[in-house]
């Protein structure tokens, strides 16, 4: 092509008028509570959110990060999930909510995880900081390491399981809600087997005679719930991370919802309710570009076909709510001319929701682009004469 574009061709308008006799509008869960988020896994789309900046404290929502750092190790292929842990004096003697955990017996790291993770034990939690880092205390200082590697700016943690050393600040392990839902789309992400273990609604081991019902209250009363963690001291309140999978739509999509710092168990448990229909109630998952489909077609005057697919270079995914309208436009280069490689960038695909941009994404051919030859030209010429 051998004039220039510079004119932004409108591709199409996506308008998502999705008629639900289920659906609340806005919501808004703020009050008696400390913070709150409902977001998407894949996409990291907030859907709503209140007080999500603040350092709070976490109480055992810290376990997940325990579970990440471990499962690190699991991956790194330095110990597996079928080792054998010997529980030492110091992990018998944790307090708080317990396993039951006691001194010089041998238990697999798999039932200790069920155990950190299902029923919150704290000597759990500190069985594997011991055996994963040598010491609890290098075990902690790998926890604020990862904090840092997957940029948790507000996270600090002074042990395994979240139980304070005293009602200070300095006496309890902290983050925001924005880094809690970092932290959880990293798990998700990457051990997405997380979900086998806190799925479960109740703990049984018949050889420790042990029965006890998860501490995860909305897998009792919200279909479709398979995680995650619950937390509780008198600083942080009562805390709930919890997940779902929304299958009933165009493409299936997976939310998270984080409640942090409610006054009484009734709150916790309503507001997850809430904010978890709401989005389910509320939003689709709408694939908006697809790399195997042609979003134009565009004239290279000096190429050998002439006419040449433009694609998208990857797809594009969004959590749409009822009655969004999405724009989709694309800007060519100031000049394209052939030879193009194939996967060459020629212009961007801008993504807009409510006529805000929301994303991009570069528009590309998929196939080299060779340039006319004389014969073509003088033909293409000729031919041209008689339009």
């Amino acid at each position: 092509m051998t004039r220039k574009i510079n004119k932004i061709l409108s591709l199409f308008i996506l308008i998502i008028m999705v008629t639900n006799t289920f659906a609340f509008g806005e919501i808004n869960v703020a009050q008696n509570i400390k913070g709150a988020l409902l977001g998407d896994l894949e996409t990291g789309e907030i859907l709503y959110e209140y007080n999500i900046n603040e350092q709070l404290a976490i109480a055992s929502i810290s376990k997940l990060m325990t579970y990440t750092v471990m499962m690190d190790a699991v991956k790194d292929g330095k110990i597996t999930l079928d080792d054998n842990v010997v529980i030492s004096g110091h992990t018998a003697a944790t307090e708080g909510s317990e396993f039951g955990l006691l001194s010089g017996e041998t238990v697999k790291l798999s039932m200790l995880v069920k155990g950190m993770l299902v029923v919150s034990g704290n000597d759990c939690a500190t069985a594997i900081a011991e055996y994963v880092g040598k010491t609890e205390d290098n075990f902690v200082k790998m926890m604020n390491e990862k904090a840092s590697e997957i940029g948790l700016l507000s996270a600090s943690f002074i042990n395994p399981h979240g139980l304070p050393i005293n009602d200070s600040d300095t006496g309890q392990n902290h983050m925001s809600v924005s880094d809690i839902y970092k932290l959880v789309r990293n798990v998700l992400t990457n051990y997405p087997e997380i979900l086998e273990v806190t799925k479960l609604k109740e703990l049984v081991v018949p050889e420790r005679n042990f029965s006890r019902k998860a501490t995860n209250p909305v897998l009792e009363v919200i279909e479709g719930v398979d995680g995650l963690k619950t937390g509780f001291t008198d600083e942080a309140g009562l805390c709930l991370v919890s997940t779902m999978p929304i299958t009933e739509n165009e493409q299936d999509y997976r939310l998270i919802c984080i409640v942090m710092g409610s006054q009484t168990e009734e709150g916790r448990v309503k507001k997850t309710k809430e904010l978890l229909e709401y989005g389910k109630n509320n939003f689709k998952c709408h694939k908006l570009l697809s790399k195997e489909e042609i979003i134009d077609k565009v004239n290279i005057s000096n190429s050998k076909d002439e006419i040449v697919d433009v694609y998208p270079a990857e797809d594009y995914s969004r959590l749409i709510k009822n009655d969004e309208k999405i724009t989709t436009n694309i800007s060519y280069n100031n000049t394209v001319k052939a030879p193009i490689a194939q996967g060459d960038k020629i212009g961007t695909v801008s993504i807009l929701l409510n006529d805000e941009e929301i994303g991009q994404v570069d528009a590309v051919v998929n196939k080299k682009i060779e340039k006319a030859n004389i014969f073509v030209k003088v033909f293409r010429f000729f031919g041209n004469l008689f339009v």
